[in-house]
């Protein structure tokens, strides 16, 4: 016996020396001398490796001569030899030939071993024989392939009638036949679905061969049969029957056998992938039909077992039973089958059996010894009433019936936890209902077999709560990520039967009783870390509205920092110093996402009392919520600040390259030990994001202004290092100057940012990222850091190279926007920047400024080097994505070609308005050459933006990114490099080019007219004409093109085009400069005039109409206003008759309809207006026309008591075009 396992482990070592090179053809003799002999060993494992050692030895060779050789050795051993050892040797070498070179390389080798493997699996004499050749077959098969394909039918055949020859006490040679039925199967594959008789004969003698297989006793062959079911199903699943195959695996799913139970379950957990209803369905059916039947003829103890799974069945699916099975089983792999197959299970059916999954989940929760001592959690701070309510929501359990599962183990209980929260996660894709309360009610009273998640809160409240205070450490971080999914998935539900409540605030008392206990001083770090995250979401979330309840919750998060500030003393023995690390970094990050919400709240509730839109109770209410979370952490933010800046230091020095790991301090950061480092580092990538954007938060409310009295001292767990920020050191080292103090402060927070963003990894989070640009924006909001931004234009173009990657990399809108939020802000320090050293240039005197500014006096942009060529770069990148067709090399035409305009997404819109912000601010960052420069190429990319986006929409509104454009146009042609000396000119040409392009869009290209909206082209051009200097608009040819559109445009029937138009004519012909309004007055009023002379002939119809007089009317009053004084009488002689031919006496004003009604009272109030401001003309009207008098005192007369009363509403009333909709959102001019 000694002598074989040295052998045996002798050829086990040469089989692994047999991966590599061979070397000399002496050691290959030597070789194969000693694995011929063992080939031919007593020992079973001998002869196993031997053949092993055999195949590898052929392919490490790599002769097709030598591996032919030791073919024929085995072949002539085969013929020959008549001992079971040798043959059983050398027909499992063959097989392990095949398996490592693939196939000999020839069909005749192939045919040979197959001829001579079909002999020896026939030899009755030898069941050893049998089973050897037939295990070596099943290799043949599956190395093979399709070469094996025309052996298929003569090895079916054989297999066949060997599971029926063979008598069942061979049990070995059933287990190799099963084998080389699962290979046949495998190696047949989708070819089993066909319909043609000879794949029909071949499917029924699988199908065959799996029932004798199931009608064997030995458990292994039955785990055969299975195996080959499973692959027949996922082959051929119509021609396997799924009531009989699930009868089949509900039978030994409770077998004493493990191989057989694993079969079962990977067979369970193939099906559920595909039809996992289907097989639910079916096994609750024949547990309900087949009660004792279900049960095999296994021992007592098996048969007791089988009859509580099949009862479980019955009562809770096959759902429950599994659940069950997996408390009781102790296999790792089986585990892993089970919790896949029932997480295939939730995925298809949680949504439809919404009630079944969370009561199995519920009752395997509930199902604890030590509940009744759980639910003893105490409540005393609690406030009576939710004392109350959460008692009785706790201990309900207690009087309910005793549910299936018995005390389960923790891993069971944390596995029914994971479930709940995947339950969540799927409603969340499906219906909308399962997270609104109002419209879930609704539904369900239609309906009462409608189920939704958010009717099962308190149940979920319930499951969390009892997960989160048992006694295991694992599953009470269950518990608390359970609780963290709710808060964050019905957070900002509303409560419909109380307005301006959610749904979580009557479960505050429950949350606070499950955060209670993780913190302890007993409780594990990360227990501890889980619960601080838990807590800053519950704060965050907005559901705590009464300072008192938020004062209970933030008491928590104050002890953690209390034990973190009592140092090493304070923090357990009995954990190593990485995970107190991480027990920090979570107590800080949880401090970092209450305070930036604080924060948030604050502004926003600020931004809101600046309004007069809400009312003076629900200002004063949320300033007591925002204001009093804020001061709440405020206590404290003198230490989170030190502690926050230290956090930040440590994940500096441990991302530094591993060049730099002399440089770091031998006795490790603030937090961590240098033997800790590395485990360190994956606590500080989880939780740096937050605290960055908190720290640069509280440095902005400083203003980087304000120096800390007490900047030195801090009561950390550790000695402060050296290296540590802004502290001095007792060796009476040099004290840093405040404005030595900011600078580090300011490039931590920016080197950090930027070295995450420039090296962004596959596995960065989206919180990391958005927190990383959120410190940044946050960063340039006060004007310190922004003027070191400004005067270092290396430091502002690297920035934008790294936003530009970003931009790149990430498709998220929100990422996007954050990131261009980022560049607006640099480009307004390098503006600040260059206005700066303009003002001292020009308050020193001296007789010739220099040019400041990029392109300086030769207008050159040279890339890398400029900050406004990578703005631009960007901004192309961001419009060029949402518009190819700004881009001629893209849509493949160097010119326009005719396209339809197009509405982006809300997300592209938003995109594209934030890079026409960043290319408007671009002009001032140049000098007047440098303008020159980049002007064609902003005014091609807003205009084109404008021509693309132009879509026409109801009532005659804009679309966002068409006010940006225009908005992005008013912003360029105001710039004051349009007025400079030097630039002047140039604008003023480039300016009417682009006038040009834009009037040039009406124009059909390719005879193809554009369907662009007139609207927005007028706006166009009304902001050129009243931005732009007169030169550009007065030149005749584009004065006349100018005037041609709007004539163009009044004469389009829609009412709301009319409307707007009128609105810009105002605004043109109040320009102060003569040069610019009098032609478009000499042009258009008089068509305007005969407009409103028609109101005889075509009464109003609705306010539409209605408003478009009402417009006429202010324009002609606009007249009157800016006519010259000789002028003016003839204007009011025009308009008086206009406003009373609007009036109505007293026998029609009875009788009128609401519009007309409105269009007298609003032409009577205007005439009450004009007749004190021109009084002669007033009189002489009157004196000349007696039926224009006439008409004005019965209208008067009519009036007379109304007009007091409506006179004051009438001008908001009558007046629905004064703050319409085109003044609303595009007040550009």
């Amino acid at each position: 016996a000694r002598q074989q396992v040295v052998q045996l482990h002798v050829i086990s070592s040469v089989s692994n020396f047999l991966k590599g090179s061979l070397g000399a053809e002496e050691i290959r003799r030597l070789v194969l001398t000693l694995v011929m002999g063992a080939l031919e060993s007593p020992n079973p494992l001998l002869r196993c490796a031997a053949a092993e050692a055999w195949a590898r030895l052929a392919q490490v060779v790599d002769d097709g001569v030598f591996t032919a050789g030791l073919a024929q050795v085995s072949f002539d051993k085969l013929k020959s030899a008549r001992d079971v050892v040798s043959r059983t040797g050398h027909s499992l070498a063959l097989g392990s030939l095949h398996r490592y070179l693939g196939g000999i390389g020839s069909s005749q080798h192939l045919n040979s071993c197959i001829g001579i493997l079909y002999a020896l699996s026939q030899d009755s004499t030898s069941p050893d024989v049998q089973t050897w050749a037939l295990h070596s077959l099943s290799l043949i098969i599956d190395s093979a392939g399709v070469l094996y394909y025309v052996h298929v039918e003569p090895t079916l055949s054989l297999i066949i009638m060997s599971l029926l020859s063979v008598p069942p006490t061979h049990a070995e040679v059933h287990q190799s036949l099963g084998r080389c039925l699962n290979a046949l199967i495998t190696m047949l594959g989708p070819e089993l679905q066909g319909n043609n008789t000879s794949v029909s004969t071949l499917r029924t003698s699988c199908l065959l061969g799996c029932a004798v297989m199931q009608d064997n006793p030995d458990c292994l062959v039955q785990a055969q049969a299975i195996s080959c079911l499973q692959q027949l199903h996922m082959f051929a699943p119509r021609h396997v029957n799924l009531s009989s195959l699930v009868n089949s695996l509900c039978v030994n799913l409770c077998s004493p056998y493990l191989l057989l139970r694993r079969a079962v379950l990977a067979c369970l957990r193939q099906l559920v992938q595909r039809e996992a209803a289907e097989v639910s369905e079916h096994a609750v059916l024949l547990a309900k039909g087949n009660r004792e039947e279900l049960t095999p003829g296994h021992s007592t103890k098996s048969h007791t077992t089988c009859k509580k799974i099949n009862a479980n069945i019955r009562e809770v699916g096959l759902e429950g039973a599994l659940l069950t099975l997996l408390d009781k089983e102790t296999d790792q792999r089986l585990c892993h089958d089970i919790k896949e197959t029932l997480n295939h299970m939730l995925t298809s059916m949680a949504v439809e059996k919404l009630s079944l999954w969370l009561k199995l989940c519920k009752d395997v929760l509930a199902a604890s010894a030590d509940f009744t001592a759980v639910i003893s959690v105490d409540t005393m701070q609690e406030e009576e009433g939710d004392k109350g309510d959460d008692a009785s929501v706790l201990t309900t359990r207690n009087v309910e019936k005793s549910h299936p599962f018995t005390n389960p183990r923790w891993a069971t209980r944390v596995f029914a936890a994971e479930c709940v929260c995947r339950i969540i996660n799927q409603c969340e894709n499906a219906n909308s209902a399962h997270f609104d309360l109002a419209l879930a009610q609704e539904m369900k009273k239609r309906d009462s077999r409608n189920d939704f998640l958010v009717l099962h809160l308190a149940d979920l409240i319930r499951m969390a709560f009892m997960a989160a205070t048992d006694h295991s450490d694992q599953l009470r971080l269950s518990g608390l990520e359970t609780l963290l999914v709710i808060i964050r998935h019905f957070a900002t539900i509303p409560e419909p039967e109380f307005p301006g409540h959610v749904i979580l605030e009557q479960y505050q008392a429950n949350v606070g009783a499950a955060l209670r206990p993780a913190f302890t001083s007993d409780t594990p770090p990360d227990v501890i870390a889980k619960a601080c995250q838990v807590c800053s979401a519950w704060i965050a979330s907005g559901v705590v509205s009464d300072l008192n309840d938020l004062r209970r919750v933030h008491q928590l998060l104050v002890s953690s920092l209390t034990k973190i500030q009592a140092g090493k003393e304070a923090l357990s023995h009995l954990y190593n110093e990485s995970a107190s690390t991480m027990e920090i970094l979570a107590v800080l990050k949880a401090w970092a996402e209450v305070y930036i919400i604080a924060v948030q709240r604050h502004k926003k509730h600020k931004q809101i009392s600046k309004t007069n839109t809400c009312s003076e109770e629900s200002v004063r209410n949320g300033s007591h919520s925002s204001d009093g979370l804020l001061e709440l952490v405020c206590t404290d933010l003198g230490t989170l600040s030190r502690l926050w800046l230290a956090a930040l230091q440590d994940f500096a020095l441990l991302t530094l390259p591993s060049e730099f790991a002399t440089q770091l301090p031998g006795e490790g950061g603030t937090f961590y030990t240098a033997e800790t480092s590395e485990n360190a580092k994956l606590h500080y990538h989880n939780s740096w994001a937050l605290i960055l954007h908190a720290a640069a938060l509280w440095l902005t409310s400083t203003g980087f202004v304000v120096a800390e009295p007490d900047e030195g001292a801090s009561n950390l767990s550790r000695p402060v290092t050296p290296t540590s920020m802004c502290q001095g050191s007792s060796s009476g080292a040099t004290v840093k100057s405040p404005e030595d103090v900011y600078t580090d402060r300011f490039h931590l927070i920016l080197g950090i940012g930027v070295e995450f963003l420039c090296s962004l990894r596959s596995d960065a989070t989206m919180e990391s990222i958005t927190a990383c640009l959120h410190a940044l924006q946050v960063l340039l909001d006060v004007p310190w850091p922004r003027s070191k931004i400004g005067s270092d234009q290396d430091l502002g173009i690297e920035l934008l190279n790294v936003l530009h990657r970003v931009i790149l990399t990430r498709e998220s809108p929100s990422i996007q926007l954050a990131s261009l939020e980022v560049v607006r802000q640099i480009i307004c320090a390098a503006q600040e920047h260059v206005k700066e050293k303009r003002r001292s240039a020009e308050a020193a005197e001296k007789e010739t400024l220099p040019e400041f500014g990029e392109g300086k006096d030769t207008g050159g942009l040279v890339p890398g080097k400029s900050l406004v060529f990578a703005a631009l770069e960007l901004c192309v990148c961001i419009l060029v994505r949402q518009l190819p067709e700004l881009n001629p090399e893209l849509t493949g035409s160097p010119r326009i070609k005719a396209t339809m305009p197009q509405m982006l997404s809300e997300d592209g819109s938003r995109l594209v308005s934030a890079a026409l912000v960043i290319l408007s601010e671009l002009p001032a960052v140049c000098s007047p050459e440098g303008s020159i420069s980049v002007l064609p190429t902003i005014l091609y990319l807003t205009i084109g933006v404008l021509r693309e986006t132009a879509v026409k929409l109801p009532g005659g509104q804009l679309s966002s990114t068409v006010a940006a454009s225009l908005q992005a146009l008013k912003e360029i042609l105001s710039s004051p490099m349009a007025r400079a000396e030097k630039s002047h000119t140039a604008w003023t040409d480039l300016l009417r080019s682009a006038l040009t392009t834009i009037l040039d869009c009406w124009d059909p290209v390719d005879g193809t007219h554009q369907e662009l909206d007139e609207v927005s082209l007028l706006t166009a051009i009304t902001v050129f004409i009243l931005s732009t200097s007169p030169e550009v608009t007065t030149i005749p040819c584009l004065q006349k093109r100018c005037i041609e559109k709007f004539k163009t445009t009044l004469e389009i029937k829609d009412p709301l085009v009319q409307i707007k138009t009128y609105q810009l004519l105002h605004s043109i012909f109040q320009y102060p400069n003569p040069a610019v309004s009098y032609p478009y007055i000499y042009s258009l009023a008089s068509s305007i005039v005969e407009k409103l002379q028609e109101i005889d002939e075509r009464k109003p119809e609705d306010t539409t109409e209605l408003q478009l007089f009402q417009e006429g009317i202010k324009i002609l009053e606009a007249l009157v206003t800016v006519a010259e004084e000789r002028h003016r009488s003839q204007l009011v002689s025009c308009l008086l008759p206009i406003l009373i031919s609007f009036l109505l006496d007293e026998n029609a004003l009875g009788s009128a309809s609401s519009i007309m009604r409105n269009l007298h009272d609003f032409a009577l109030q205007n005439l009450m207006q004009i007749g004190p401001q021109y009084s002669s003309v007033f009189k002489n009207v009157m004196t000349s026309s007696p039926s224009l008098k006439a008409r004005l005192e019965a209208a008067v007369k009519g009036n007379q008591e109304s007009v007091k009363v409506k006179l004051p509403s009438s001008k908001h009333s009558m007046n629905p075009g004064k703050n319409s909709l085109i003044q609303l959102k595009t007040n550009f001019l």
